[in-house]
């Protein structure tokens, strides 16, 4: 795939949201949230301003997936940012079905602001309707139930996908969630930005170059285990709406 390329490195991009809800998954949550606040630090030194907030409708502790409890700030729904993250986790099918929740992400792309997502957070995504007519990568649980609802789920899957055009990020399962957010970082905040981040977290050493493209490297899958994981967990992270 094509580098990405930005001529600037100023972005348009000051206010970010990654919105917890109950069983939210703690990778897909953390990984990201703690990159980008590290990218904020980075911005400050320089002058810039990053405003990267931990966030849920109720406010306060939400228990995660696996039962660690955090605190969060309250979020009015009629507040905006220019980047939403919807993050995965058991917790996503509920989420899936919250019409605060689907009328969030549907005010943020309706006005041309930035939404990304990673495993079920990917299916609350899909439920929002801001994926009609778009192909986008999922998680193997959700691949096949997605399909089967009609979404164009790409195949074969790739780690993650930017749409610039569409203001819309999706990337697969926990594993996906650090190199996908270097890759959203070099588009929002220019390459130099980003690579400083792979560089520290340890992640350009593993991962190479792919973290600089907009889409992420193929996965190989197994078709046995996806299938068995599918059979067994995919109406969990995307129950019946």
């Amino acid at each position: 795939s094509t580098r990405i390329r930005k001529e600037h490195t100023v972005s348009s991009i000051k206010k970010v949201l990654f919105l917890a809800f109950p069983n939210v998954g703690e990778q897909d949550l953390f990984a990201p949230w703690e990159l980008f606040r590290a990218l904020a630090y980075d911005l400050g030194q320089s002058g810039e301003s990053l405003e990267v907030t931990l966030g849920s409708f109720e406010g306060g502790t939400v228990t995660t997936h696996m039962g660690a409890q955090i605190q969060t700030e309250k979020v009015d729904p009629q507040s905006r940012y220019d980047l939403l993250y919807i993050p995965g986790g058991i917790g996503g099918g509920a989420a899936s079905r919250d019409p605060r929740t689907l009328d969030f992400i549907r005010a943020h792309h309706d006005e041309d602001r930035w939404v990304a997502a990673n495993c079920a957070g990917v299916g609350v995504l899909f439920r929002s309707g801001i994926l009609k007519g778009t192909r986008f990568q999922a998680a193997a649980v959700l691949g096949r139930r997605l399909a089967d609802l009609g979404a164009d789920v790409a195949r074969p899957r790739r780690a993650w996908s930017l749409l610039p055009d569409a203001k819309i990020f999706t990337a697969g399962g926990a594993a996906t969630v650090h190199p996908s957010t270097i890759a959203l970082v070099t588009h929002l905040f220019g390459e130099d930005r980003a690579r400083a981040l792979a560089g520290t977290w340890d992640t350009l050493p593993l991962h190479g170059e792919t973290l600089f493209h907009p889409e992420g490297p193929l996965s190989d899958d197994d078709p046995t285990f996806v299938t068995n994981l599918q059979n067994g967990m995919e109406k969990v992270f995307l129950p019946e709406n």
